[in-house]
């Protein structure tokens, strides 16, 4: 006869996206942890051999006791149901307690829930699994009259209790606990223990049931702390943020601050001085050149008054941007443009997540060609390092706060610049294991020659287009600046879109960890007038082709929890680099960035190139290795040697995109893999 050692056995992979790994990623490494309702150990034994942790153990079945009894600090074997199965077991002696897929079988889950924090030292949590019972294949299966008991998944026969979103959200409260992370599983219903029933509705039926908000939550993993008086962060909210696509493909917009007078400004550039006044003073270089670019319906704002981040946040949500990614001026314990970051950390009603990106660059007058003398220097002493990283530790504890696989992200601009990076990373690492932030993702942006991010001992890289950029011969795109006729010389360089974008989708990242990059249009006449890098060409429909290709590599690529990318930017108006409203195309690129997130561009895969067109891409020019640290000058981008299939899988791709009807066929392929996942 099968027991629960037999039937909740199972491996994991720390690395995957399931409910377990989501758990280990949520407790942490070396914590003192309390497993109730453990089973055989199929998540007590990687918490110890991944993780490190030393775990003790509740569980009644006879069995998986002996199992657990094996590689326990101690086991106690205790019926969930019974008054006193909490007797003797040590209070407030555990960094986590873990509840894995057990609250959903006992008879009062919510005094359990209750009681397991009592467990908990003062700064610990509760790391809960439970399934969901709104799944799109459970509704299918109460249309379908067949609703089939088994012996495991959503309808376990011993399960006695069932929790939708606001259900568990209730749950939660009524144990006094605050929600400080979540995790949603999503598994499509055809590959679910239920697939067969989803086949034999009507598609009309499935596509209702599909609708739902949180249709393919399969599971929910929670992270919760006790509530305390003095807190002053709210708890998340389960069911006020939809589940993402069942890709997780998450784009994550870069965020501009400089859009309010600060006394350094007044004192470099003149009384009054914001981002919108070099924007205004721009003209055009030639005919046909768009500039200025100016702002249509949230005007030239002041990011002084809180109501403006609010609409560009309804803004961002509603056209598929998940999250901004601030820039973060610190310069030796001294912040620049911190307002705006400063009020969103404080302001819980901004609800979009974040992220931070170090800007450490020494601040200079390059914008007006003395870029040798410096206004704001960067320091990279040990204090000034470790004073960085505590004022960016509150922006950790933020629920809102991006995070991969479970760690809060940092971004930083130019990690070259730091005399030893990977001495600044490890001692950010251990500062924040020692805060309690636990272990942090590092990414470092691949800017200015830069190409090797595991010099510095961090996480990742992310593109940060058109840095770096290189054509699939090796070299830089063409310059057109001499067939343009313009009235003075152009001293900077003048780039065709298409040419730029089918160039990054020739890089392969399948070996490496690199986030990929894409610009909606780009051009900083602004900022430097006649010395300005105009990219030609960047329209919403040529921005579309780029995103919808990026995002298909991007899932190819990254295991799920993995799936970033970035947009530069939200609101670099002196770059011609926005998503928000102008008054050439309106909410255009807002819209193309809807249409590919939600897997319904209808952009035809033929580019419109802004000047003659280049030789035809044959094939992904190879990778060269890393950049040494001290080279200089653009390089392209490095990478691993790519696999044979990889190699095939990219130039198909290319060729496809020659054939507008077989481009067209495998495209509605791909996008029913970026709604699956």
């Amino acid at each position: 006869m099968k027991t629960a050692a037999d039937i909740y056995r199972f491996s994991v992979d720390p690395n995957s996206d399931t409910a377990a790994a989501n758990v280990l990623r949520f407790v942490g490494r070396d914590k003192k942890v309390l497993e109730i309702g453990a089973g055989p150990g199929s998540i007590s034994r990687p918490l110890q051999e991944f993780n490190g942790c030393r775990v003790s153990a509740v569980e009644i079945d006879e069995k998986s006791v002996e199992i657990l009894k094996g590689f326990c600090e101690q086991v106690w074997r205790r019926d969930l149901n019974a008054a006193d199965w909490a007797d003797g077991i040590p209070e407030r002696s555990y960094d986590n307690v873990v509840i894995a897929d057990v609250l959903e079988h006992i008879n009062d889950p919510w005094s359990t829930l209750r009681r397991a924090g009592t467990f908990l030292k003062p700064d610990g949590s509760i790391v809960v699994s439970i399934p969901h019972a709104s799944h799109a294949s459970i509704l299918a299966c109460l249309l379908n009259n067949d609703f089939d008991y088994r012996d495991w998944g959503l309808l376990d026969r011993t399960h006695i209790r069932f929790f939708s979103m606001k259900n568990l959200q209730a749950l939660f409260e009524a144990a006094d606990l605050k929600i400080a992370d979540f995790s949603f599983v999503l598994k499509h219903p055809l590959d679910t223990e239920f697939a067969e029933t989803w086949k034999s509705l009507p598609p009309r039926t499935q596509a209702m049931l599909e609708m739902g908000e949180f249709a393919n939550v399969y599971q929910v993993v929670i992270r919760a702390m006790p509530k305390v008086p003095q807190d002053t962060l709210p708890g998340r909210i389960l069911h006020e943020r939809p589940a993402p696509p069942l890709s997780k493909l998450r784009y994550i917009a870069f965020y501009l601050p400089q859009f309010h007078p600060i006394p350094e400004n007044d004192a470099w550039w003149g009384r009054g001085f914001t981002e919108w006044t070099n924007v205004t003073k721009a003209t055009p270089l030639f005919t046909g050149h768009y500039q200025p670019h100016l702002p249509t319906e949230l005007g030239f704002y002041d990011l002084r008054v809180r109501a403006v981040q609010h609409q560009q946040i309804e803004l961002a949500k509603s056209h598929g941007v998940d999250a901004f990614c601030f820039h973060y001026y610190w310069f030796g314990g001294k912040r620049l443009l911190e307002q705006p970051v400063l009020d969103f950390l404080a302001d819980p009603t901004a609800d979009i997540e974040f992220c931070l990106c170090w800007a450490n660059e020494n601040w200079t007058r390059k914008w007006d060609a003395s870029e040798h003398e410096i206004l704001m220097e960067q320091v990279y002493t040990p204090d000034c390092l470790r004073g960085f990283i505590d004022s960016v530790i509150p922006f950790f504890r933020d629920p809102r706060h991006v995070r991969v696989n479970g760690r809060p992200m940092l971004v930083v601009y130019r990690p070259q610049h730091m005399p030893d990076a990977r001495a600044a990373a490890e001692l950010w690492r251990q500062r924040c294991r020692e805060e309690g932030i636990g272990e942090i993702h590092l990414v470092a942006a691949l800017t200015h020659g830069n190409t090797d991010f595991e010099q510095f001992g961090f996480d990742a890289g992310v593109e940060f287009p058109p840095h770096n950029v290189r054509t699939p011969s090796g070299g830089f795109p063409q310059n057109h600046q001499a067939a343009l006729n313009a009235p003075q010389p152009i001293t900077g360089q003048v780039w065709d879109y298409a040419e730029i974008a089918q160039s990054y989708l020739t890089y392969d990242y399948t070996g490496r960890r690199v986030y990929r990059g894409v610009f909606p249009s780009w051009d900083n006449t602004a900022r430097v007038d006649r010395r300005a890098l105009v990219v030609q060409g960047g329209n919403p429909a040529n921005y579309e082709r780029w995103l919808e290709g990026a995002s298909h590599r991007t899932v190819m690529e990254r295991d799920p929890g993995e799936r970033l990318l970035f947009i530069n930017a939200w609101n670099e108006w002196a770059e011609g680099c926005h998503l928000e409203p102008d008054r050439e195309f309106g909410r255009g690129f807002l819209e193309a960035t809807r249409k590919v997130k939600t897997g319904h561009s209808t952009v035809e895969p033929e580019w419109t190139p802004s000047f003659a067109p280049a030789d035809p891409v044959a094939e992904p020019a190879p990778l060269p290795p890393p950049v040494p640290a001290a080279a200089e000058g653009p390089q392209p981008p490095a990478g691993a040697e790519a696999d044979l299939q990889t190699q095939m899988a990219v130039k198909v791709a290319n060729v496809l995109m020659k054939h507008p009807r077989l481009y067209r066929a495998v495209r509605s392929a791909y996008r029913s893999t970026l709604k699956r996942g």
